[in-house]
């Protein structure tokens, strides 16, 4: 060997004695290890794999037949949908890989590689069955004292996250119109199309068989055609909803049940998505209007754990405070104690609700910057109500009396508004008068509670609860649109990502607190 060629090898020999050498990748093994042994006793699969074992399946269990092929353990696909989405990894084609490719995935598939397919259809058939297991998760969460039962204190918030729906395909009426036209102007085309061909191939080959329009492109069009005409019938039933909800509205309010132009207008511009019809336009934080569905969750601030978790198609949140109330009591079989939620859910009637359900609120009040501020002065947040004479007394201290009375209002005018030196601030009426609700005195309970000191201090605590829930789900998960459509398929699919944190607050504290999961379900 030529001198400078050895000195080359002794230098390299020389260089690989700085590092590790692991076994050659070739090297089989007489007694290869267990995968098992590649994953650390703490590693999130092992936990989610206890988890899932002592979780009732028995309603998925049901629906598999004995007869024919063996199926995939339901055990095996709940596992990995939870760790998939635990780590991020929500579609069905990125876990069946890794179920090839990664060892944390072979350990929760013993080694089987079920299709994406497989993953897919399974997720899709039992979404309703995996709402039942974020309830039996929950109850871990209890055991484990990640919950207190007798001091259930919980935040409400909603989020908008993005519909899997394309922005352009979201119409109203006569856009719908418009692009059916267009359809059937194209569908006619292709008819017309087809019969001169025909006529063409008639003269070319007599009666034997010629070249065909491809089916398929005219069924494409046929389908699209019927989408564009169902959405239209669901967008004029929408839109009678509304009207009938604006006229209802207006009834109880002792006004003229009729429609203003404006309204009508309004109504007019309601707008489907083709391809999602129960998506909505939304605003989002950020000012943008897009197609989004309004996830909502209910989470106990002792540790950040989801209690319950919705999605509805209603842009506000004023609708949703009761019900993730009661679902949450639901949930945990106990009381809640405390809730708190951010302006989005005040109104008169929530705030009733909560007390007959002798649930204490904090809700942001919309109208707490007005008390006090003189640009505001002559607002009625600055008429004090005297509940022992049944009246209002104004800020330049004359005194409003009852002057109607009704189920659901009560109105108080005040009558020496003529001599005011302060009428022209106060109201552009020869009169002022103020409406007061069955319910408005919660309202303002609710106010003073929240302006107090100690009100403040415990409506902070509503930031550090739900909002960094909300952030880890959005950010840190990357969920930030559906993969489903249709408005029960991601209710199934935001549970599924809800289940996906609470499991990693059950495997944190756990590996903090050093506690063994296996004895403590035992």
């Amino acid at each position: 060997m030529p001198p400078l060629l050895l000195l080359i090898l002794e230098i390299k020999e020389a260089q690989a004695m700085k590092f590790k050498s692991g076994e050659p990748r070739d090297q089989a093994t007489f007694f290869p290890s267990s995968i098992e042994e590649y994953l650390p006793d703490n590693h999130l699969a092992k936990l989610l794999w206890t988890i899932v074992n002592y979780l009732d399946l028995d309603k998925i269990m049901v629906k598999y037949s004995e007869i024919g092929q063996n199926a995939f353990d339901p055990k095996i696909l709940v596992v990995i949908l939870f760790y998939g989405y635990a780590i991020g990894m929500r579609g069905s084609r990125k876990i069946a890989q890794a179920c090839i490719d990664r060892l944390d995935f072979m350990y929760l598939t013993a080694k089987l590689t079920p299709s994406y397919k497989t993953i897919s259809e399974f997720r899709r058939e039992n979404l309703e069955e995996l709402k039942v297991l974020f309830q039996e998760i929950i109850v871990i969460g209890i055991k484990l004292g990640l919950v207190t039962i007798g001091n259930i204190n919980v935040s409400i918030d909603g989020t908008k996250i993005r519909a899997n729906a394309s922005g352009k395909l979201s119409k109203d009426e006569e856009g719908l119109e418009k692009l059916l036209s267009e359809v059937n102007e194209k569908v006619a085309a292709i008819m017309q199309e087809a019969e001169e061909i025909d006529r063409k191939e008639d003269l070319e080959n007599g009666n034997s068989q010629g070249g065909e329009l491809p089916r398929e492109l005219v069924e494409k069009i046929e389908d699209r055609r019927s989408k564009i005409e169902k959405a239209i019938e669901e967008l004029k039933e929408e839109k009678a909803k509304l009207r009938e909800e604006v006229i209802e509205k207006k009834s109880k309010a002792g006004k003229q049940g009729k429609l203003s132009k404006k309204e009508e207008a309004k109504i007019e511009k309601t707008k489907i998505n083709l391809t999602d019809s129960d998506a909505k336009y939304m605003k989002e934080r950020e000012g943008c209007i897009k197609t989004n569905y309004n996830a909502q969750g209910s989470v106990d601030e002792e540790n950040q754990f989801i209690l319950a978790n919705d999605v509805t198609d209603e842009c506000n949140d004023k609708k949703q405070l009761i019900p993730m109330l009661d679902a949450t009591e639901e949930n945990i079989g106990a009381k809640v104690n405390k809730g708190k939620a951010d302006s989005g859910y005040h109104s008169a009637d929530n705030l009733g609700a909560a007390s007959e359900k002798e649930i204490e609120v904090y809700i942001d009040d919309p109208n707490k910057q007005r008390v006090g501020n003189e640009n505001y002065k002559y607002d009625k947040v600055n008429f004090k109500y005297d509940p022992e004479t049944n009246s209002y007394i104004c800020p330049e201290g004359n005194r409003l009396e009852l002057v109607s009375e009704k189920r659901d209002e009560s109105i108080y005018k005040c009558n020496v508004c003529g001599c005011c030196p302060a009428r022209e601030s106060c109201t552009k009426s020869k009169k002022k008068t103020i409406t007061r609700g069955k319910n408005e005195n919660f309202v303002e309970e609710n106010r003073e509670k929240i302006l107090s000191e100690e009100g403040k201090e415990e409506y902070r605590k509503r930031m550090h609860t739900v909002e960094p829930v909300f952030g880890n789900l959005k950010f840190n998960l990357g969920f930030r649109q559906f993969l489903l459509r249709g408005l029960t398929k991601v209710k199934g699919e935001f549970n599924l990502m809800c289940i996906a944190h609470n499991l990693k607050k059950i495997a944190s504290y756990c590996i903090t607190n050093e506690i063994d999961l296996r004895a403590v379900l035992a």
